[in-house]
């Protein structure tokens, strides 16, 4: 009888933690320049075929730091090794060069196609430097592209949740989004 209860105790805290909501996190724009925005969301170019992310742009490549999005400090895991490229190359199945900040219940947060650079590589960091804004992988131009997953699935709430869309403003100091992790 003991053994039920226990075994019933277990799988009632398993449940809770699948179904735990994570932990919010603020996310500023990537790049620190005012000419950078938001060109693509939910849609590519804001009206095209499913996105479910954030492209950010500012017409610049190899130029201006491509940041890390995440205030406060967060791991950021580096999956590099793709070659300089600003309209696109065939690495890391389409992600280019990225970061993953991996959070509880399967979230994490990604940021791809930038252009690697001394400052790339594994950290722990506060919006710092991961590179360089760039073109990498699966892109059509220099962009750094964002998203928030649950066990790979893009999740939109993190930007739309705060009102982020096509032509806002994507400088470093302004909150684009609140992803989970």
């Amino acid at each position: 009888m003991k053994l039920k209860t226990l075994l019933s105790a277990g799988v009632a805290l398993a449940a809770a933690a699948w179904a735990s909501p994570g932990t919010a996190a603020t996310a500023n724009g990537p790049i620190c320049d005012t000419a950078a925005y938001v060109n693509s969301t939910t849609y590519y170019n804001c009206t095209g075929s499913s996105h479910t992310a954030l492209d950010v742009g500012n017409s610049s490549c190899g130029e201006w730091n491509h940041r890390g999005m995440l205030v406060g400090n967060y791991y950021y895991y580096y999956y590099g090794g793709c070659a300089a490229a600003c309209y696109g190359s065939t690495c890391n199945g389409g992600a280019g060069n990225y970061y993953v900040v991996s959070g509880a219940n399967g979230w994490d947060f990604r940021q791809l196609h930038f252009y690697a650079n001394v400052s790339s590589g594994t950290k722990t960091c506060d919006r710092c430097a991961l590179g360089l804004v760039g073109g990498t992988g699966s892109a059509t131009g220099p962009h750094s592209h964002s998203d928030n997953r649950q066990y790979g699935t893009r999740k939109s709430a993190w930007y739309t949740s705060v009102g982020t869309t096509c032509g806002t403003n994507a400088y470093c100091n302004n909150r684009l989004g609140v992803p989970t992790l």
